[in-house]
């Protein structure tokens, strides 16, 4: 064995999950197994060795999925996990595809052929451009450019930013990005498209992709465990990893249970002290995307309350018996929630600095599943 299989074979595998709408089961059978085996989960595709796709395959989701696939460095491998059922064998398969010493120098070799390519046929582009840049602005001056930079790119295809007055007053630089659907700790299938000026957003429109052959979603309720679910999401997002991995513990610990025993329930009610008496936690998100209209009561108050009021549903769900929100007929309340929650999320995050956007969208977690289950094919702008 040489160096390089030797390193592999000692170190922990680094996951990206990408959940597609209609994955959760998949996701928490995946969350399960990769906590379980000591492996890291990575926050951005750059520090990751395994991409871990949950859910059906979607082709609407395709293209995201081959951009994060693409931003991942070797050695790497990639498995989608369609359910819950197979979740380890798949993983399994995974870490041996990424153990195969020459297979890795294989598809190595052939990243650095197609990334050589690439460099060559943006440098003859940029030389056909050059030349018929001098003949149509020769001698023209500085009349003849377009300095809005309309349908020009900087290297590797980026759109190049346009300009426009931000809210001082200044005319700055305009960048369009997108949020998602490919994020970690992010709603499966949500997309956010912003316009930046520096990292304040101007404009913002929310999406949802793929998912339209979803009939029913993995939440038929609201419980102990989906309010865990998506507090874990939001501490993930606030920088509080250990928090959020306790609370998927307990998550999975309440579905596994029908009736949690006492030591379950003592597990959860510490837990809930300790997040509840966090002054960092409170203070990183008061006051961040308020809504005080006739919306679902789920998304009333700022982050800090819709946080709270999902600790309240743990605590509230364990005296009732600890029931999981499994199970019992869906009714049409986190649909409900879900489609109140894109409708505001454009005007709730416009204004915003780029890193509130994502406790602001942790705070709200819109159910996709049940959104798509119930009302398929809706934009939100």
């Amino acid at each position: 064995m040489d160096l390089t299989g030797w390193l592999l074979a000692r170190a922990l595998p680094c996951a990206f999950v990408v959940t597609a709408v209609g994955g959760t089961g998949a996701r928490l059978a995946v969350e399960r197994e990769l906590r379980e085996r000591g492996w890291r989960r990575a926050a951005a595709p750059g520090a990751a060795d395994l991409l871990v796709v949950c859910g059906p395959e979607d082709p609407d989701l395709a293209d995201a999925v081959d951009r994060v696939w693409e931003q991942m460095p070797g050695p790497r491998a990639r498995v989608r996990v369609p359910g819950a059922d197979g979740a380890a064998r798949l993983l399994d398969a995974a870490r041996g595809r990424l153990l195969d010493v020459g297979r890795q120098r294989r598809e190595a070799a052939e990243r650095d052929a197609a990334a050589r390519e690439r460099a060559q046929q943006g440098e003859d582009e940029d030389h056909g451009d050059e030349h018929g840049d001098e003949h149509e602005h020769g001698g023209s001056g500085r009349g003849g450019h377009d300095h809005g930079h309309g349908g020009m790119s900087m290297p590797g295809g980026i759109p190049m930013a346009d300009r426009g007055p931000d809210r001082d007053g200044l005319t700055l630089d305009r960048l369009h990005v997108g949020l998602g659907p490919a994020l970690a700790d992010w709603p499966a299938g949500l997309r956010l498209r912003l316009t930046l000026q520096g990292d304040v957003v101007q404009e913002a429109a929310a999406e949802i992709v793929g998912g339209d052959a979803v009939a029913s979603a993995f939440w038929d309720v609201p419980g102990p465990a989906a309010a865990l679910d998506s507090a874990q999401r939001l501490l993930a997002v606030a920088g509080w990893p250990d928090a959020a991995e306790s609370a998927r513990r307990w998550r999975d610990a309440l579905l596994a249970e029908p009736e949690p025993d006492a030591a379950t329930r003592r597990g959860v009610l510490r837990w809930l002290r300790r997040v509840r008496r966090s002054r960092v936690l409170r203070w990183s998100t008061a006051g961040l995307g308020p809504i005080d209209g006739p919306v679902p009561e789920p998304l009333l108050g700022d982050v800090t309350d819709r946080w709270s009021r999902r600790l309240d549903d743990v605590e509230a769900g364990l005296g009732a018996g600890g029931r999981s929100g499994r199970g019992a007929p869906a009714d049409r309340s986190r649909t409900e929630a879900a489609e109140a929650a894109l409708d505001l999320l454009p005007s709730l995050v416009t204004g915003q600095e780029l890193a509130a956007v994502r406790l602001v969208v942790a705070s709200l977690d819109p159910d996709t599943e049940a959104l798509r289950a119930h009302v398929p094919g809706r934009s939100h702008g």
